[in-house]
């Protein structure tokens, strides 16, 4: 007796060509928007996290807590030019003991030791209010607005700016900090484009 042969036909492999083809065709774009949300997401709460850190920090060390803009993770930025996107947390207080002119004034000295670094990933763009690179938190837990280049606003984006996404919100982000500290996130298209909308 001839052994039967088993196989697929030509119809059948056509078949589930077409089926893996159509299952791509909607699967790939939403899974891409899944991982462009999870980022701006996750950027936008790295944001608020370690300004409500900074904080509490400045409240439980009773000293001067700063998070500013920095591209070496080590040192503030000296001025307000270029992006928002990489900062750190600091201890703003060289010498507690001897109540230092230095404290709280916005720059690493001394021996400050940096508590945190971050980094928001480059596909991401931010735009801050004009001129804003720290944000000083007092040992209150209230910031010094009466400092200069104090961040109060975010605007995160990536490629698709400011459009309706998911659930009829914004797929960009935007995080405002109060007059009292602390950080609020929205994906309200009218918020995010009051605030200047998406950086160019």
């Amino acid at each position: 007796m001839k052994a039967k042969n088993a196989g697929f036909t030509i119809i059948e492999l056509m078949f589930t060509v077409m089926l893996l083809a159509l299952l791509l065709a909607i699967g790939v774009p939403n899974f891409r928007d899944f991982i462009r949300n999870s980022r701006i997401a996750g950027a936008t709460n790295d944001i608020v996290t370690d300004f409500n850190v900074a904080r509490s920090e400045a409240v439980k060390r009773r000293v001067p807590v700063t998070v500013c803009k920095s591209q070496d993770g080590a040192t503030c930025d000296a001025n307000d030019s270029g992006p928002f996107s990489r900062w750190i947390i600091f201890v703003d207080d060289e010498n507690p003991a001897a109540a230092s002119a230095n404290d709280g004034n916005g720059a690493v000295n001394g021996t400050e030791a940096v508590l945190r670094q971050r980094a928001i990933h480059q596909s991401i763009k931010v735009r801050v209010n004009a001129g804003g690179r720290r944000m000083v938190y007092m040992p209150t837990g209230f910031p010094n607005n009466a400092l200069a280049n104090t961040v109060t606003q975010f605007v995160l984006c990536d490629e698709r700016g400011n459009v309706t996404s998911i659930g009829g919100s914004s797929a960009a982000r935007a995080v405002t900090v109060s007059t009292t500290g602390r950080p609020t996130a929205t994906r309200d298209k009218t918020a995010i484009a009051g605030l200047g909308g998406c950086p160019p």
